[in-house]
């Protein structure tokens, strides 16, 4: 729209204001980061049974004590892996509860457009 040209390229999160240059050759400029990734929370699991193409991953985030697990097309693996280093193809329907996350906590989209993913997280 022109009127915010960093917002307009996904960097709508103000950082700070610096100057560059010096002398007569410097220009102020405002500094933005890239807004973050959106989560949606979601009312019911959406990924207790994958329908083809597609088949059942998961993640487990030892960090924040949660197992999402999500439904991908094999061909987008590689791509959902960059930014889920935990990601893996499912030997089981059950690959949370397998592994000792048995209670379903909510569902979630993360990213936006053609690079969001929604999953369900356990506990």
């Amino acid at each position: 729209n022109g009127t915010a040209p960093c917002a307009d390229f996904g960097f709508s999160v103000y950082d700070s204001t610096e100057t560059h240059g010096f002398g007569p050759v410097k220009d102020t400029l405002d500094l933005y980061d890239p807004a973050p990734p959106s989560v949606t929370p979601e009312a019911s699991p959406c990924c207790q049974q994958c329908t083809a193409p597609q088949n059942k991953y998961h993640s487990v985030d030892a960090r924040n004590g949660h197992c999402g697990e999500t439904c991908l097309q094999d061909s987008n693996y590689w791509l959902f892996k960059i930014f889920e280093p935990n990601l893996t193809k499912s030997t089981s329907n059950t690959p949370c509860s397998d592994l000792g996350f048995p209670t379903y906590d909510s569902t979630e989209t993360h990213g936006f457009g053609k690079l969001s993913d929604t999953l369900d997280l356990y506990d």
